[in-house]
């Protein structure tokens, strides 16, 4: 895959995650259960910093776009996906339904590979 087609792709993973938790936020203030047990606010401004690092890539910046890359395997591999394949037994107390659960863990997946194919640019 191309690096524009790759950068495509996180673009879209970015919006998805965004999204994510703009609506979690959006559902919280109203009195709902949190999501997921990652707050809002902290998974957007993590999304927000990766719409940003994917800049680096689009304006030609390849060593700190790899960087940040090798920085967000980390954070979605180890806080993000191994988080929430460790708290599968304990679903019901930190999900809002088993649905938030995979596609919570679903979109990180995909960042994950998207970053981790972001490696070989």
């Amino acid at each position: 895959m191309d690096l524009q087609t790759l950068l495509r792709c996180q673009a879209v993973y970015f919006v998805a995650g965004f999204s994510f938790n703009v609506l979690n936020f959006l559902h919280q203030k109203r009195g709902g259960k949190q999501f997921s047990p990652t707050p809002p606010k902290v998974g957007g401004t993590v999304m927000m910093l990766y719409g940003l690092s994917l800049l680096l890539g689009v304006y030609g910046h390849k060593s700190y776009y790899k960087a940040a890359m090798v920085l967000f395997v980390i954070v979605l591999g180890l806080f993000a996906v191994g988080s929430n394949l460790r708290k599968f037994g304990q679903m019901k107390a930190l999900y809002l339904s088993p649905l938030t659960y995979a596609v919570g863990t679903g979109m990180n997946s995909i960042g994950m590979l998207l970053n981790i194919a972001a490696l070989t640019h």
